[in-house]
């Protein structure tokens, strides 16, 4: 999600960049590359509200993308998202679903405009990004 985030703001016109856009993504690049799978921090301190946003709206584009893609593979994957000149491919998956992906994104937009649902049991946790949609445990 976080390689088609990046994607989507290179493609954004220059124009159209939140000024800080080169700061965001240096962190988000640094994220995919030591393993955004173990924490993902939405509010790191040198972001301001601005760049927040930005990342959501980044993110939910991400999200709308890999929906639309359906299944991409790791051939796929290593021919779109190359970060300094190096294909990054899916962590050892043949393939993952867009659809799975595209969860998680619209759960990360959720908690970051505080409008994700409650958990429904006391000591248990939300995972989002999973087949068959969210899950406590």
């Amino acid at each position: 999600m976080l390689l088609e985030a990046i994607q989507v703001a290179r493609e954004t016109p220059p124009g159209q960049r939140s000024p800080r856009t080169d700061a965001v993504l240096d962190d988000l690049r640094t994220h995919v590359q030591v393993g955004a799978s173990f924490a993902f921090l939405l509010d790191a301190s040198n972001w301001d509200d601005e760049q927040r946003d930005y990342v959501r709206s980044i993110i939910s584009e991400a999200g709308r993308r890999l929906r639309g893609y359906g299944v991409v593979t790791s051939a796929q994957a290593a021919h779109r998202y190359v970060i300094e000149g190096e294909p990054l491919f899916l962590r050892g998956h043949e393939q993952i679903n867009g659809e799975v992906v595209a969860d998680l994104a619209e759960a990360i937009e959720c908690l970051i405009q505080d409008q994700l649902p409650p958990v429904p049991v006391t000591d248990r946790h939300w995972f989002f990004g999973l087949e068959g949609g969210p899950r406590t445990l």
